[in-house]
């Protein structure tokens, strides 16, 4: 393996999927996971993050949120709920129908779509689940 685009290197991976927990190094090439190498043994990277005492997790999933547009936005936005989510590691969020009016139509439902893609949610790879 030549020269990889990120190593993030040290944290504790966590990865119930294939069975891994413990420090290790995670290899980013293309975009994409290239390779999770046992800590302190990546290759050379453009950029490395250190990640010593943290965890490092696939992407968090929150199926249950409130993000209160429309009708509460003095309370939060989409905008500011999806952001918080990305800032915490989590990639999808379900929003409750517990807002004024409630989501219970499909232009409902649609409103809160277009507001999370106008709020850059495209930008951080986050995504609405069940909508």
């Amino acid at each position: 393996m030549g020269v990889i685009d990120l190593a993030i290197r040290g944290g504790r991976v966590l990865d119930p999927a294939s069975g891994v927990d413990g420090e290790r190094d995670v290899l980013i090439d293309g975009g994409r996971i290239a390779a999770i190498v046992p800590a302190r043994t990546a290759p050379a990277a453009r950029a490395t993050l250190d990640a010593a005492g943290l965890w490092v997790t696939p992407g968090l999933i929150d199926m249950h949120v409130h993000l209160r547009e429309p009708g509460q936005t003095h309370k939060e936005t989409i905008a500011t709920g999806t952001a918080a989510a990305a800032a915490g590691g989590f990639t999808a969020v379900a929003c409750m129908p517990n807002t004024t009016p409630p989501l219970d139509s499909p232009e409902a439902v649609r409103f809160v779509i277009e507001q999370a893609r106008s709020a850059g949610q495209g930008a951080s790879g986050q995504r609405a689940v069940g909508l």
